[in-house]
């Protein structure tokens, strides 16, 4: 007591701060129950929403009626979607085996020329996957009619590689259809027996397939340039053409991609110019000095003969100075394998009608 009659001020500011506190305090724990209670409460309402969505519609004619309308608008939008992917994907014209075969030929001899022109190399034995077709037929006209379909996806990636400036396509393969090597033709859908109709406790029947796949596995090498413009131009369908003057296009997805330097071991950490020459294959640029002008012909120059007039005299630049340093990252060209699927889409009306 006696400290604060002597120090009145000092006591008087101590005691506001104990009471700020004080309140404070009481606020905070008051504000804190209330959050407590609104996090509970809003805890409690996600899990009754969670609950409500996860419950079965109530049998009403109400609730039959708007789900049947929101299934009708996804199916319709479904359909446009299909129609329009259908219309943009190249149609298979009918095509008889000769007519491949002449086809096949005519395709492997373009594609021939226009890597001679672009300075690409192709295997030897070259023939778009499908090489045995060179000496062969298809076993029939409808198998004839879809290697002709596949044979446009096929040749589409190969010019899209030449045009993106590969330095060679070491490998090409392609997957076999389904009904290539079959020579009898497949029994009619109609003469199938049905099904029987689901029973409880039945297994749910597989949903029809929307899309066919065909996979192609190319080997290249290139650089880091052409790389990157070849995964773009296959993600867009408007450079997958069959055709350039054709509005159809072929659609890909690349499943595989593998990249690895042409070159395993990188260069040695040489000491002079001379030595990295000689031990690494990283091109080093030599220094070139220009000769000295000649010097006048005493002889000449003793028998009084009159000098023949110079002309103007021609400055000759220095000599280069040694390179210091040479770039031995990036140069290496890439090994690139890619597994690329030709996405081939099927009538949904057709498929679902199938029994």
């Amino acid at each position: 007591m006696d400290w604060i009659r002597e120090n009145k001020v000092p006591a008087t500011l101590l005691g506001v701060i104990f009471a700020g506190v004080l309140g404070l305090g009481y606020l905070l724990f008051a504000e804190w129950g209330a959050f407590s209670a609104a996090r509970d409460e809003y805890a409690s309402l996600g899990a009754q929403i969670a609950q409500i969505k996860g419950m079965a519609l109530a049998p009403t004619e109400k609730n039959l009626k708007d789900k049947q309308a929101l299934v009708d608008a996804y199916g319709g939008n479904v359909s446009r979607l299909g129609g329009a992917l259908l219309l943009l994907q190249p149609v298979a014209a009918p095509l008889k085996q000769a007519e491949f075969q002449a086809k096949l030929k005519d395709r492997v001899i373009q594609i021939k020329n226009l890597a001679q022109q672009s300075k690409v190399s192709l295997p030897p034995e070259f023939g778009f996957g499908f090489a045995e077709y060179l000496g062969s037929l298809p076993s029939s006209d409808v198998v004839a009619t879809e290697l002709s379909s596949y044979l446009d996806g096929v040749e589409a990636i190969v010019k899209l590689a030449i045009t993106s400036k590969v330095k060679s396509v070491d490998l090409l393969e392609r997957a076999p259809l389904p009904n290539e090597k079959e020579s009898a033709p497949r029994p009619s859908p109609q003469a199938a027996p049905r099904p029987p109709f689901p029973q409880p406790g039945m297994p749910a029947a597989a949903p029809a397939a929307i899309a066919e796949k065909r996979a192609v596995t190319v080997v290249l090498t290139l650089d880091q340039g052409a790389l990157q413009l070849i995964l773009s131009r296959l993600a867009n369908p408007v450079d997958m053409k069959a055709r350039p003057d054709s509005d159809q296009s072929f659609f890909t997805s690349l499943r595989l991609l593998r990249i690895e330097n042409q070159t395993k071991v990188g260069p040695p950490r040489l000491q002079s110019a001379a030595a990295q020459a000689d031990a690494s294959s990283v091109p080093v640029p030599v220094a070139t000095e220009t000769p000295p002008a000649p010097a006048p012909d005493p002889a000449a120059a003793g028998t009084g003969a009159k000098p023949a007039e110079k002309g103007p005299e021609i400055l000759a630049p220095p000599a280069p100075a040694a390179a210091d340093s040479v770039p031995v990252i990036g140069q290496e060209l890439l090994k690139v394998q890619m597994e690329i699927d030709l996405v081939k889409f099927l009538d949904a009306a057709k498929t679902s009608a199938a029994p």
